[in-house]
């Protein structure tokens, strides 16, 4: 068969080297904490689920160049397999269920009676097992010669059931409709006997849609799955293609799903985990992006893909979803060269935690200026993904960085209420109030709603805080009042990246946030894009001068170079301080970000209605995208980036771990 012989060698090329790394198939479940270097090794397939659960149809067409290799797959915990079985050299199929179906616009149905059955479930066949695909093919060939002989129009085709080749005949709507057309060949029905194969809730088939003929079927009793890849064109890699022109690495799987009130065919999508992150990456952030930000990525990615892996094995059968649940994935459609490029250069890179175990890298849209802590978000143990102060995210120009939401009573204590709340009872929503927060960080991790019936409702860890209202808020870190509310923000100014290396560098005291405004009462600053005059003690200087000595209401005040602060009537710049530093004039504190910070006090339409303010996007752990991005955009390399993120993490090639 074509490319069976180069198939087998790269499954001798992948055992040799399954066999020399470090890294173990042995892959984890969610909050599975953490998976130590001598336990891990590199997962060689990643199983995605694209359609499974109440999402299953009764078919599933997809497209590829010239056609496809068939293979019996096994997708297991710790063992994925190809072995391939069949090549059908037609550029669109759909797989669909082994039973009489019905089709209306091109998609299938379980056939009803309302509808023309149009391929059928009930099948002449070969009694005999064939072991081999070339004998199965010369008795196919056997077949189609005494059917032609008789002037039958049944179609033969080839099956692969439970491990075995059969050749099936026709396609029919019950066991009469195949006792009348066995009648129509006695001739062939004499000289090779044959059974009937009825419908089976484990087998699937693979159709020409266009003309609803069967090629093929595949029945393993649910022990394997059909497996289909995309055949060469001319040497050249080819990629299956869905209905909505998504382009896939790898291998459709194709399992018969049924449950009490589902019957379909469930889709997933087997394939090298660097593949998997090339179709992550230019999802999750913008392809488009620097090449830092996608190397930074890249790593980010690798790390969540690892430690989740199985995630989803217990209910569906495959590692991780193509959601947001868990990361958004839509093939490989999006990944242009930069995408592939940051991937190969990352190969293998992960960050590991104080005990030498790989970490869960999280990662949300934006943080607003501070990352929460995972134990105060979702519980458990994971001490490495503390709160961390970024002051570099330019979250208040990106899209939902920064947000309001204005509710009455009524309709949080209806919302409440409707994510199951029932302690609610009361009409309205009378007073809320913050308890406690995530750490240093101003995601909230208590929060208590009291209704107008004096009933109170207490919502602990940041993530439920944020979900329970999700409808109003984009994250936990936010402000509430009732009628109005101050809200406080900062715009990025300056972001120097070396000073802010400083600041990561001592990994026992990372960027917790500690610091303070700097107001300068009596002295001004003019603002101008590239520098800034300020009125010292010596006159006008510029921005650029080694030290500048301003003159305030109480005394003269060195201030550094992009240390420098505006106050105005309501605001001030931010002096941003490593962990254990104080405002000191003589002290060398390192910076590296330059703010103006906003207050504003934002008035509800209604003054009887709560309004919220709120920062970031997201559960708020781990790394920012749009951060990620700002910082790749003022000149920090990947690992830079990810230093500032995870100060206590430490990166490393997991093949060469031992």
């Amino acid at each position: 068969m074509k490319n069976k012989l180069w198939v087998k060698i790269v499954v001798w090329i992948l055992a040799i080297l399954m066999i020399g790394s470090c890294v173990s198939a042995a892959l984890f479940s969610i909050f599975a904490a953490n998976v130590s270097a001598a336990e891990v090794i590199e997962p060689e397939y990643v199983t995605v689920g694209l359609m499974y659960g109440s999402d299953v149809t009764v078919g599933f067409e997809t497209v590829s160049t010239v056609g496809f290799t068939v293979y019996a797959a096994t997708a297991e915990k710790t063992e994925r397999s190809l072995e391939e079985i069949y090549t059908i050299e037609l550029p669109k199929i759909s797989v669909v269920c082994d039973d009489n179906l019905s089709q209306s616009a091109y998609t299938y149905s379980i056939y009803n009676g309302s509808l023309k059955c149009i391929v059928g479930g009930y099948h002449l066949e070969v009694k005999e097992d064939f072991d081999t695909l070339e004998d199965a093919e010369e008795m196919l060939e056997t077949v189609i010669e005494g059917l032609e002989d008789e002037g039958s129009d049944m179609h033969p085709f080839i099956a692969y059931i439970d491990g075995a080749y059969k050749i099936r005949i026709g396609d029919y709507s019950s066991e009469e409709r195949i006792a009348t057309k066995k009648k129509t060949i006695p001739e062939l029905a004499a000289e090779i006997k044959m059974v009937t194969a009825t419908p089976s809730d484990t087998c699937v088939s693979i159709v020409d849609p266009e003309t609803n003929t069967i090629y093929f079927e595949f029945d393993d009793g649910g022990e394997r799955m059909l497996g289909l890849s995309a055949l060469p064109k001319d040497g050249e890699k080819q990629y299956l293609k869905t209905p909505a022109d998504r382009l896939y690495d790898g291998v459709f799987l194709y399992e018969r799903y049924v449950t009490d009130s589902v019957d379909g065919v469930a889709l997933t999508n087997m394939l090298p985990l660097e593949d998997y992150i090339a179709g992550v990456v230019p999802y999750e952030i913008s392809p488009d992006w620097p090449e830092e930000a996608l190397r930074a990525f890249a790593i980010t990615v690798r790390g969540y893909t690892v430690q989740n892996k199985n995630r989803h094995f217990s209910t569906y059968g495959f590692d991780v979803c193509n959601s947001t649940h868990c990361q958004v994935y839509r093939g490989i459609t999006r990944a242009n060269d930069a995408v592939f490029a940051a991937v190969e250069s990352t190969a293998g890179l992960v960050l590991l935690n104080g005990d030498g175990k790989i970490a869960s890298t999280y990662y949300s849209s934006s943080m607003g200026g501070y990352t929460a802590g995972a134990q105060d978000t979702w519980g458990g143990e994971d001490p490495y993904l503390l709160p961390v102060y970024t002051p570099w995210e330019r979250y208040s120009e990106h899209s939902k960085g920064i947000w309001t939401s204005e509710v009455s009573g009524k309709e949080l204590a209806d919302y409440l209420r409707s994510k199951g709340y029932d302690e609610i009872t009361g009409k309205s929503i009378v007073d809320i109030e913050i308890n406690s927060y995530s750490g240093d960080s101003p995601y909230i991790y208590s929060i208590t709603y009291t209704d107008s019936k004096g009933n109170e409702l207490t919502i602990s860890r940041c993530d439920k805080v944020r979900i329970s209202i999700s409808k109003f808020v984009n994250s936990a870190n936010f402000v509430v009042g009732k009628g109005s509310v101050t809200f406080e923000y900062d715009e990025v100014l300056d972001i120097d990246v070396d000073a802010l290396l400083g600041s990561a560098e001592d990994k026992e005291n990372p960027v917790t946030g500690e610091g303070g405004y700097f107001e300068l009462t009596e002295g001004y600053f003019e603002l101008g894009k590239a520098r800034h005059s300020v009125l010292t003690a010596d006159g006008v200087q510029k921005e650029s001068e080694t030290r500048l000595y301003v003159l305030t209401a109480d005394d003269e005040v060195r201030v550094r170079e992009r240390e420098l602060m505006v106050a105005t009537e309501d605001s001030g710049y931010y002096v941003p301080l490593t962990s254990g530093s104080v405002v000191d004039p003589d002290a060398d504190v390192v910076s590296g970000v330059t703010l103006l910070h906003h207050t504003e006090v934002i008035e509800a339409e209604d003054e009887d209605n709560f309004i919220i303010a709120g920062k970031g996007w997201g559960h708020g752990v781990g790394i920012s995208q749009y951060g990620t991005y700002d910082l790749a955009k003022a000149g920090a390399t990947a690992e830079q980036i990810l230093a500032l993120y995870f100060p206590l993490l430490e990166l490393c090639n997991y093949h060469e771990m031992e």
